[in-house]
């Protein structure tokens, strides 16, 4: 008989406990979630219901006062007073949320046009100045030769005094493989035979000519041209050219002239101005030159 006295308790108390927590669950939920569907005084369904009445109320409005029979009471009758009934309850407006304000777009600056700078020019090029050829033309002189054709000169050091051992280049401009080289003795001096007067042909004409010293088989003075006559005039066979060995030099050249005939000219090397052999004398810079 106690045992189920104790079972009924416990079962009892396990369903008091059971609703406990199922009710503080309902109410929690409730408390969580107002509107859910199984609480009768959730404030959505209070609204809609208010709403409804609302209604009605405005359409009995629309609709006007009900017309009243006008009837003549006696003095001793009292009418009943009319039950006025209260207010109705106005619903709570839903708050509408305030529009925010949207602001007005900035106005963009018109773009200024800005004139872009020219680059400044490029800084000139220098040129670099080239050194100067350590020997240069001294001086030079020329003579009339009616036997051959020469080149000859000296060449000189810083100090004046001639140079031993040097070297001078010459040839023949325009002649491919025209390239000599002529050396200084002890006394500074140099010559080259240009062109032999029993070279007949060669001796009857001008002939350009270039000479240059060359120091450690580099150049080492600018380049000198000059022009050599011929030795021999070119005349005709009646001339009686007076380029043979047993010519009298001893005439003179107003008797030559004299003696010429017509289309006949007179041999190259009895004009003093006619130039057989070239003098080149070649002078050394100084350190500050």
């Amino acid at each position: 008989m106690r045992n189920l006295d104790r079972r009924l308790t416990t079962v009892l108390l396990a369903m008091v406990l059971g609703m406990s927590v199922l009710a503080i669950m309902c109410y929690a939920t409730i408390f969580v979630q107002p509107n859910i569907p199984f609480n009768p005084l959730s404030p959505q369904r209070a609204t809609e219901i208010a709403l409804v009445n609302v209604v009605a109320i405005q359409q009995q409005q629309a609709q006007g006062p009900a017309a009243t029979l006008d009837q003549s009471y006696p003095a001793t009758w009292t009418t009943t007073p009319t039950n006025t009934p209260g207010p109705t309850k106005t619903a709570t407006n839903t708050r509408t949320a305030t529009p925010t304000r949207t602001s007005s777009p900035t106005r963009t600056p018109t773009a200024t046009n800005t004139r872009t700078p020219a680059p400044p020019p490029p800084p000139p090029t220098v040129t670099p100045t080239p050194s100067p050829l350590p020997y240069v033309v001294g001086s030079h002189s020329s003579r009339n030769n009616c036997a051959d054709t020469g080149l000859e000169g000296i060449v000189n050091g810083t100090d004046g005094l001639p140079q031993a051992g040097a070297q001078v280049q010459y040839g023949e401009v325009g002649v491919s493989g025209s390239r000599f080289i002529a050396t200084t003795d002890n006394n500074g001096r140099y010559g080259a035979l240009l062109i032999p007067g029993s070279s007949k042909p060669a001796s009857y004409q001008s002939h350009n000519w270039y000479a240059y010293v060359v120091e450690n088989g580099q150049q080492a003075s600018e380049q000198f041209q000059f022009t050599t006559d011929p030795i021999y005039a070119d005349n005709p066979s009646y001339c009686g050219r007076d380029n043979n060995d047993d010519d009298d030099e001893s005439d003179d050249e107003e008797d030559n002239e004299d003696e010429l005939e017509p289309g006949c000219s007179l041999d190259p090397c009895k004009v003093s101005s006619s130039i057989q052999i070239k003098v080149i004398n070649w002078q050394r810079r100084t350190p500050f030159n």
